[in-house]
């Protein structure tokens, strides 16, 4: 009757283990979608590089973009870019970047976009690399970017190219 009582109750654990995980993955995917990601190419020994996409927020509540990674940089950290009495300045988003239920968020050159500091290899034009993008609700979700060379990027306005896939 224990070895019954241990068996039942192993199954039901499994059960709900993999319920809990189906619910987690088709939440995290089913509301995002993102462009093509692009990484601008890099010339050898360039410490740094940035990674654009246009993320959209299909679901009915708020998610936040709180970090990436990926390991060809050995530090990934949201940034934006914007005019301080004259001069371009770059900066870390605090706090996260938020993406309203509804709408899209750019991440593209000359404005907020994914820094990759620290790069452990050149990234060659035509190179493809998995950035993982962590989510406040939505969890990791990893992208495949394509490296362009710097006039080859194309900003992506929302509903082209947007796909609800994610590696």
């Amino acid at each position: 009757m224990a070895l019954k009582s241990f068996a039942l109750a192993l199954v039901m654990l499994v059960f709900v283990g993999l319920d809990a995980g189906a619910t987690n993955d088709s939440h995290s995917h089913a509301q995002l979608s993102f462009s093509p990601m692009q990484i601008r190419a890099t010339a050898p020994g360039m410490p740094s590089s940035a990674a654009y996409v246009s993320i959209a927020n299909h679901g009915d509540a708020a998610d936040r973009l709180i970090a990436a990674k990926t390991v060809v940089a050995r530090r990934v950290e949201i940034h934006s870019m914007e005019m301080d009495n004259g001069v371009m300045r770059m900066r870390a988003v605090d706090g996260g970047l938020p993406i309203a239920a509804g709408e899209a968020v750019h991440l593209a050159p000359g404005g907020l976009h994914i820094m990759l500091m620290g790069l452990t290899t050149q990234l060659a034009a035509d190179s493809q690399h998995e950035i993982t993008l962590v989510f406040e609700k939505a969890g990791e979700i990893t992208v495949t970017a394509t490296v362009k060379r710097p006039a080859d990027i194309t900003p992506t306005m929302p509903g082209h190219n947007m796909s609800h896939q994610s590696q």
